[in-house]
């Protein structure tokens, strides 16, 4: 967990009170991801008619993942989504934001996670923050915050359904960024032309509750995005965040381009995170991306 390098003065005594409470709540979230029945998305052998082993890809981990994000899970570059790591699998995302597209401000946001089960993830966040001026809505000098997250599959992207899950990441160390967060995600991927230029089109959508430490800045919002699948696992994505009156000036919004291979992943996008005049600049790294192929068990004899 990253501490904060330097801490705030508390707000008042009641927002201790609201942080504990916040903090206690999340910690509640997350137990309960551990005590979530394996029935709820879980993986399962798949077969054809032929008698040898099939190969199965974890589509949703290796096509909808994403990389790190703003808020810290992975997903878009704003936003988490909804895929979860394979069993046995880990995955680190690292991002720095150049606010207003300058260094007077920069936003670094981190998280290292793993495939507890082909269902749940499990992991930390982390953010660190650098303000350079002074005058500002904090005082000059280095900030950070982090925590737990986790996140759990409840159902596969099959058929006509989409995949969904549900997650939760608290972030605490200083006062003016503590949150507690919890996020329902969706997406589904429609498949075009696997040997062609565009191969996937996957929608991504959501909403996600903040109770951030800070006074009348708790925000709850819809988000959306687009991601298209080229060659060479190159992505294009595209997102919006529900506008929240009282603590941004701007509708949120990101478009890039992720490059996600097996074990090593790049990130570069214009963002506004809601109050940046001009939009920022979000360029990310990560690792240990991708799944390798699961194979299955053999078709039994005599099954139908």
């Amino acid at each position: 967990m990253i501490v904060s390098l330097v801490s705030l003065p508390s707000i008042t005594n009641g927002s201790r009170a609201s942080g504990r409470w916040l903090k206690g709540i999340s910690t509640i979230v997350l137990i309960g991801a551990l005590s979530v029945s394996r029935s709820f998305g879980g993986s399962e052998a798949t077969y054809d008619s032929k008698e040898f082993p099939i190969v199965e890809t974890p589509v949703a981990a290796r096509e909808s993942r994403g990389l790190v994000t703003a808020e810290g899970p992975s997903g878009m570059f704003l936003n988490p989504t909804s895929a979860t790591l394979p069993q046995g699998q880990f995955a680190f995302g690292f991002c720095s934001v150049l606010t207003n597209q300058d260094t007077d401000i920069l936003g670094h946001h981190m998280f290292f996670s793993y495939g507890v089960r082909d269902w749940l993830e499990l992991g930390v966040v982390a953010d660190l923050f650098n303000f350079d001026i002074t005058g500002g809505e904090v005082p000059q000098g280095d900030y950070g915050t982090g925590g737990p997250m986790a996140r759990i599959r409840l159902l596969r992207d099959r058929g006509s359904w989409p995949e969904i899950s549900l997650g939760a990441y608290s972030k605490w160390g200083t006062d003016n960024f503590d949150s507690s967060n919890v996020y329902l995600a969706v997406s589904k991927t429609v498949p075009i032309d696997e040997k062609g230029f565009l191969k996937t089109v996957t929608f991504q959508g959501g909403f996600r509750e903040s109770w951030l430490e800070a006074p009348d800045r708790n925000t709850n919002r819809f988000y959306g995005g687009v991601e298209v699948q080229l060659p060479y696992n190159l992505y294009l994505v595209g997102e919006v965040t529900q506008f929240a009156r009282r603590k941004e000036e701007f509708t949120p919004w990101g478009a890039g381009i992720q490059w996600r291979g097996r074990v090593f992943g790049l990130s570069a996008a214009i963002v506004q995170s809601g109050d940046d005049d001009p939009p920022s600049i979000y360029l990310g790294i990560g690792g240990g991306l991708g799944a390798q192929p699961v194979r299955t068990r053999p078709r039994p004899s005599g099954r139908p």
